[in-house]
């Protein structure tokens, strides 16, 4: 009986070993280039409201002959242009992007079979257990299905991202 016991807890052991287990599972992370969503998001439909109503706020900020809700307007216009430096061509953060598409992304991410999405230049430490999944072209068409944006994708993995200070036209030391 005694022998017996022990003949089972060795099986049990050996198959608790080789029984995979959840830490030796892939998990799947969708990763995306930020530069190429701020691309997308300023020749969508969405910006050129955006844009619209912005410059309806300077025509009227002008014609309002207020030297200070002028100056205002235009610092606005000037932060703004640089947020967009830092997004286009640095690695600036697209979120606010994102969660206008909110529902696409869930679609991207489930048609990859990822459980997050993340920048692809926000992954400061990778786990030879993660598998990262790039979903660039996928959120692009979501945002703007232009043929003319694969061709600026293709440019992009070429090129690395400039420096935050770089992109604010700041020289580095």
């Amino acid at each position: 009986m005694k022998l017996l016991s022990s003949c089972v807890a060795v099986i049990v052991l050996l198959l608790t070993v080789n029984t995979p287990t959840l830490t030796q599972t892939k998990v799947r992370v969708g990763v995306f280039d930020s530069r190429a969503i701020a691309i997308a998001y300023a020749q969508s439909a969405a910006f050129q409201q955006q844009m619209q109503a912005f410059q309806a706020q300077g025509q009227k900020a002008k014609a309002s002959n207020d030297a200070k809700l002028l100056a205002e307007f235009e610092a606005k216009a000037q932060t703004q242009q640089a947020l967009l430096h830092l997004q286009a061509f640095s690695i600036g953060s697209v979120s606010e992007y994102l969660v206008k598409y909110k529902d696409d992304v869930a679609a991207v991410a489930k048609e990859a079979n990822v459980s997050v999405i993340v920048s692809q230049f926000e992954l400061a430490y990778q786990d030879p257990s993660v598998e990262t999944v790039d979903v660039t072209e996928a959120l692009v068409k979501k945002i703007n299905a232009s043929p003319r944006l694969t061709a600026m994708l293709a440019g992009l993995k070429t090129n690395k991202p400039l420096s935050m200070l770089e992109a604010l036209g700041i020289k580095e030391d």
